[in-house]
C-alpha cells in the first residue's frame, strides 16, 4: 500500500500531465506552441510558465506537482519502519524458538 499507490500517484500526476499537454498540443491547432519541456521544467522548479497549452493549465499543473511531491515521503517513510517492526518480529519469535530447543536438548 505505501509503495504501489504513491508511486502510482507520482507517475499519473508528472508523466500522465506529459501526455495529456502532448496529446493536448497534438489535437490543438495552437500559434505559439509552448514547449512541452519547458513546461515540466517549470513545473518541477515551481517557475511560474510563461507559455501555457491553456488558461488554467499552470495552476492544474502546480496542483498536480504538489500530489507529487507528496508521494515521496509517503512512498519512503514508512517502509523502513515496517521493515524494523518485522525484524523485531522474526527476533522476538526466533527467541521464543531458540528458549524451546534448549529446553528439549536438556531433558533429552
Amino acid at each position: 500500500i505505501f509503495e504501489c499507490i504513491p508511486m502510482m500517484v507520482f507517475m499519473l500526476c508528472f508523466f500522465g500531465w506529459m501526455d495529456v499537454m502532448i496529446l493536448y498540443k497534438w489535437t490543438h491547432p495552437i500559434d505559439n506552441a509552448p514547449n512541452i519541456i519547458n513546461s515540466l521544467i517549470c513545473m518541477a522548479m515551481g517557475q511560474q510558465d510563461n507559455n501555457p497549452l491553456w488558461d488554467g493549465s499552470v495552476q492544474m499543473a502546480q496542483t498536480l506537482m504538489k500530489f507529487t511531491v507528496l508521494s515521496v515521503p509517503i512512498m519512503l517513510l514508512p517502509k523502513p519502519f515496517i521493515l524494523l517492526y518485522q525484524h523485531k518480529a522474526e527476533q522476538k519469535r526466533s527467541k521464543g524458538e531458540g528458549h524451546q530447543l534448549l529446553r528439549d536438548e536438556e531433558e533429552g
